[in-house]
């Protein structure tokens, strides 16, 4: 009996699924992913290749589904449906869709103020993706365009073979197969919407379990922002338009969208409610007599096609690129958004999961940050298909009055519109501010990040020397080993407030990535102990050569001091860049632009004449002085005002403004100044030392040791005091742990 009843209770459930609306799917699968997050806290991340098949899964009919509904929207049409769409709805897309844009534009000035400042990253020596018109609009090879996802090639290429397709004879035949494709494209669509409760569980859980809770405070920002935007549109700026040139009055256009704008953003679907959007159009026009034979087919057209045009709810979305800068702690400055908005356009005739990855990589935002934006869509989705519902009928509207020659332009409604407009975008981007610097919370606190830094478990006794211990009496009749054995101790030689590699902590000791390296050096020598040597660019040959220290690490390569010093196999690369105020930091993103400007004072950590020759030779020639500091410290902390930037190691210039995030990290592109790292040792009397060293270094890297200290110290992996995330398993249960 038993047997027989778990099977019908199994299909009981199933059928019980199968019948809720795609909507209840997709809040179940939301609910129950986060209480999976909640409950099994970081060992969620095992749902992790499941959300990127379920996300790659998505991406991956976008661009066929693009061709195809470009290619056969245009192509069915007649010529003369062509022109009459061509002439009436063009003027209008372009007036939507720059209205769309205008308010992604203005949205982020509601952003509150927000500080932040990172470690090193590789992403700072990335070349960006130049926005090259001819690039990312024409192709010569379509298949080059759509493997390598150029979607706005891939549009312009596909919007003219339909075009073409309007004037061809017999067209039908070849239309009927594109449909057959189309059809199957859709087949595909249908079972990965099928799946997206599950996508949505595993992505939900995921994000519940590992994402930081600072980071869902941050999260906030984007979701009211978007939130407020959408209202904006959709109840102000689109109604209003139809008001300005038609008898339409407001509350008409509301109130004959009302069910079609809930419909769609419960169901977060703009295509279920398309006829429904024609009828009510429709309806509207024949209450003010403005439904002609042709008002009637410009609704009926125009509302499916221009479904698969960019819209303001689609536009919408593009909000994510600004606001992914300024979570980075980078906003995007006013001189990047005409190209993003331009490519932007275009970029939505795919989907947001295609076009944002292409879009931040074009602005260079971290890249890594698109992972925030699929949960969001599960509350964005629903507002950009009300968005993108009311378009679509204003749309009908203003097409079905256009051809019934109904609309009328008069100065005074037109200027009454826009006042509206305006007042209403200042109110709402001024309230919007208002609230989010009441809520967010911008307090810094990576300062206290770097200051907690500490070395590891200590592999030998340390003594940090206040001064430079006296030269080794005789050292040229004894060997660096031997040195080292007799004195029972290792000497390192350091730069004070060179950060990361030696500083002082919050709690008064010498750490670094020099300083663990050291001491992992003196164990394996044998020594009894570590001596940490002050010491500065100018004095370290000299030292070298008393055996006051024994060995430097992170030394630059340079011939300048190759007559005195041996250099070990590097260890590292430091790659050079500009350490400037947050507000200067675009006018040093490319060597022409530093080139560009005039009476530069540019300050360097080092001695001139180490640095003069590769400087110039890297800089080439500009009208800029060049001054010397005796540590990063005097530029961070504002004692030399005088000098504009600091050239200076990008992994020393990150630590610092991490320190004090009011300044920038800058790499000019596109030639980076590269300089390999290693450990320097006296030429005349340490070649044994220096050849124990090399070897060292093989093993070091080998093993993983050189890797990992340079992750914590230079990239600030693991740097965090890191809890393990709450869960109710580990926390409530008391199971795990």
């Amino acid at each position: 009996m038993s047997g027989a009843t778990a099977p019908s209770v199994r299909r009981g459930l199933l059928a019980r699924w199968q019948r809720l609306g795609l909507s209840a799917r997709i809040l179940i699968g939301l609910a129950l992913g986060v209480l999976t997050g909640l409950f099994f806290g970081e060992d969620a991340a095992l749902l992790q290749p499941a959300a990127d098949i379920f996300i790659r899964l998505m991406q991956m009919t976008v661009m066929p589904y693009l061709v195809l509904a470009l290619i056969l929207g245009l192509g069915q049409l007649s010529v003369a449906q062509a022109r009459r769409l061509a002439s009436r709805m063009g003027a209008l897309l372009l007036v939507f869709c720059a209205l769309a844009l205008a308010v992604v534009a203005l949205m982020p000035l509601a952003f509150p103020r927000f500080v932040d400042a990172t470690f090193f990253t590789h992403a700072l020596t990335e070349p960006r993706q130049p926005f090259a018109f001819t690039d990312l609009f024409f192709t010569a090879n379509p298949f080059h365009a759509l493997a390598n996802t150029v979607v706005p090639a891939v549009v312009l290429f596909s919007a003219a073979v339909g075009i073409a397709l309007i004037g061809v004879q017999d067209k039908e035949s070849a239309l009927r197969l594109l449909r057959v494709f189309d059809a199957a494209i859709a087949r595909v669509m249908s079972f990965v919407i099928g799946l997206t409760p599950f996508g949505v569980f595993a992505i939900a859980g995921v994000a519940a379990g590992t994402m930081d809770p600072e980071l869902l405070v941050r999260l906030e920002v984007y979701l009211l922002t978007f939130g407020i935007a959408a209202a904006l549109l959709a109840f102000v700026i689109l109604p209003v338009c139809v008001t300005a040139v038609t008898p339409i009055g407001y509350r008409e256009v509301v109130g004959v969208a009302r069910d079609a704008l809930l419909t769609a953003f419960i169901a977060n679907s703009v295509f279920i409610v398309l006829p429904m959007l024609v009828e009510r159009a429709k309806e509207l026009l024949q209450r003010h007599r403005m439904l002609t034979a042709d008002g009637a087919a410009a609704a009926e057209v125009v509302v499916p096609i221009l479904f698969n045009f960019p819209n303001a709810g689609r536009l919408l979305t593009l909000l994510f690129v600004p606001f992914a800068a300024w979570l980075s702690g980078a906003p995007l400055p006013a001189m990047e958004y005409p190209g993003l908005l331009a490519a932007g356009l275009f970029s939505y005739f795919a989907k947001a999961q295609v076009a944002l990855p292409f879009l931040m990589d074009l602005v260079a935002v971290p890249h890594d940050l698109f992972q925030l934006y699929i949960p969001t869509t599960i509350i964005t989705g629903k507002f950009d298909s009300l968005v993108a519902a009311m378009n679509l009928l204003v749309f009908a509207l203003l097409g079905g009055g256009a051809m019934a020659g109904a609309l009328v332009f008069e100065r005074a409604r037109l200027l009454r519109a826009a006042a509206v407009i305006v007042v209403a975008v200042i109110a709402t981007v001024a309230g919007a501010r208002l609230v989010l610097a009441t809520v967010v919370d911008g307090t810094y606190r990576k300062d206290d990040l770097v200051k907690g830094m500490h070395l590891p478990r200590q592999v030998v006794p340390t003594i940090v020397h206040a001064a430079p211990p006296p030269a080794v009496a005789g050292i040229a009749e004894t060997g660096g080993l031997e040195r080292i054995r007799s004195r029972g101790s290792l000497r390192v030689g350091f730069i004070p407030d060179l950060l990361p590699y030696t500083f002082f902590n919050a709690r008064g000791e010498l750490v670094g990535f020099d300083v663990e390296m050291g001491g992992r050096l003196a164990r394996d020598l044998g020594a009894q102990r570590l001596e940490l040597v002050p010491t500065d660019w100018a004095s370290m040959p000299s030292l070298l050569a008393s055996g006051a220290i024994d060995v430097m690490f992170s030394v630059p390569y340079a011939v300048y001091w190759l007559r005195d010093l041996r250099f070990s196999l590097p260890h590292t690369e430091g790659v050079y860049g500009f350490a400037v105020l947050d507000e200067r930091r675009h006018g040093f993103a490319s060597i022409d632009e530093v080139r560009a400007q005039r009476g530069l004072t540019i300050g360097i950590p080092v001695a001139l004449d180490f640095m003069q020759d590769r400087i110039q030779h890297y800089l080439g020639p500009m009208q800029a002085t060049f001054v010397s500091v005796s540590t990063p410290r005097e530029f961070f902390e504002g004692r030399r005002p005088e000098i504009d930037a600091l050239l200076v190691r990008a992994e020393v210039g990150s630590a610092w403004s991490l320190l004090h995030p009011q300044y920038s990290i800058v790499v000019p592109q596109p030639v980076l100044f590269r300089v390999p790292t290693g450990v320097a040792t006296s030429r005349a009397h340490s070649a044994d030392l220096a050849a124990f060293v090399d070897d060292w270094l093989v093993i070091e890297r080998a093993s993983g040791s050189l890797q990992r200290a340079h992750e914590y110290w230079v990239l600030g992996r693991g740097a965090e005091d890191r809890r393990r995330r709450w869960s109710i398993l580990h926390d409530v249960l008391l199971t795990g742990r």
